[in-house]
């Protein structure tokens, strides 16, 4: 008996080491092979929380759950250096992780980023996402304390980024779709606010 369960887990062991892993991020799939892009081992910590859950999944043939580090290392070899440079992943039961500008963690992970979605006026997506897609530039709307900037991201997500009023103010009337998100206590005191247009889901997040 102890014979076949060493067999079993050496089996599993051994099929773990070249079997990809699935991570959601920006309401984009990604199926990820560690090994064949050199990807950090993830923390004991790491490991022993998710163990349980992979090695079933695993036992199944089923794709496991990427660790963040795994993610942020595959993006960071995928993707253009500006749209990895000073973003971090921030967890989101809906999305798996948003990749959202911020201070990382050597996992990847936020340091300090709150982000919630927010809920947009009936009818009203279609004129924020174009708005958000019209100030995609990647550079600066305006100048000095107010600047914003705007981004089409790689994973597919729309960011736009600066003081919450500037950011209200370069989006016109589109911002009125936002109800009183931009103006909450929270966002208002944020050193910075990003808008994150994601799939048909809008995020704010404050750092």
């Amino acid at each position: 008996m102890r014979l076949l369960l060493s067999i079993l887990l050496a089996c599993l062991a051994s099929g773990a080491a070249a079997q990809s892993c699935v991570a959601r991020v920006n309401a984009q799939e990604l199926i990820i092979v560690p090994e064949a892009m050199g990807a950090p081992a993830p923390s004991m910590r790491e490991r022993l929380r998710m163990w349980p859950s992979r090695t079933w999944d695993r036992a199944w043939g089923e794709r496991v759950d990427c660790d963040s580090a795994t993610i942020t290392h595959f993006l960071a070899t995928t993707m253009q250096l500006d749209q990895t440079e000073g973003y971090c992943l921030a967890a989101d039961d809906a999305q798996g992780w948003l990749l959202v500008p911020g201070e990382a963690n050597y996992r990847g992970r936020c340091v300090k980023t709150v982000c919630d979605r927010v809920n947009v006026v009936a009818g009203g997506m279609g004129a924020l996402g174009r708005a958000m897609v019209g100030l995609t530039t990647g550079r600066e709307v305006e100048t000095g304390a107010d600047a914003v900037t705007a981004v089409a991201h790689g994973t597919g997500a729309v960011l736009v980024t600066g003081q919450a009023s500037a950011v209200s103010t370069s989006l016109g009337q589109a911002a009125a779709t936002l109800g009183t998100a931009l103006s909450t206590p929270a966002a208002a005191s944020a050193a910075a606010v990003t808008l994150i247009g994601v799939g048909s889901a809008v995020y704010l997040c404050s750092e």
